[in-house]
């Protein structure tokens, strides 16, 4: 595993500046690799990690984890909370990783080294042994499925479908799009 600084070097520059959410995840991160028994997730290919916050501290889950969207190993729970599930699917193993109650909340004026340096990751967050069911259509790999919308004709992969009528559709055109079209075309 890379040393801490090395995780925090590589968190801001993937990330563009160097934050206590930035700090918090990337020791969430290795926290969880750590008790995962996961020496060098770069490497590792059967973690998938949940994250429940579209902030900095997601970048740095990512980059210390080595899990993105794209490779279907990071996914993105919208709860708002800086917390974390790390699942290694090898061992069939989860750990959920958040900060603990007692844990301050930062202000813009400290510096994230200097705050959260004298603090041990058991001093700093909880870590829960839990229990998940990860679908078929959501771990890596390739695509369970590919039906076409019959309103829209695009095609949706991965059980994302919905059949209304006895319609197979895309749930834009089910009525749950989360954009509005304003014409035709471009």
């Amino acid at each position: 595993m890379r040393t801490l600084e090395q995780d925090l070097a590589a968190a801001q520059a993937f990330h563009g500046h160097l934050c206590h959410g930035m700090v918090m995840g990337v020791r969430m991160a290795r926290l969880g690799c750590h008790e995962l028994g996961i020496a060098d997730p770069l490497k590792y290919r059967d973690l998938i990690v949940y994250v429940e916050m579209d902030r900095c501290a997601s970048d740095a889950v990512s980059v210390v984890c080595g899990v993105t969207l794209g490779k279907r190993r990071l996914k993105w729970m919208d709860y708002g909370k800086m917390a974390a599930t790390f699942v290694d699917l090898q061992s069939g193993r989860a750990l959920r990783i958040a900060p603990r109650k007692d844990v301050p909340h930062a202000g813009r004026g400290d510096d994230p080294l200097v705050l959260w340096k004298d603090w041990t990751d058991e001093d700093l967050f909880s870590c829960t042994p839990v229990s998940l069911e990860i679908p078929l259509q959501d771990l890596p790999g390739r695509p369970v499925s590919t039906v076409e919308c019959e309103v829209c004709g695009e095609k949706v992969q991965d059980r994302r479908d919905v059949v209304r009528d006895g319609k197979t559709l895309c749930r834009a055109c089910a009525g749950e799009a989360y954009y509005q079209v304003l014409s035709d075309g471009c």
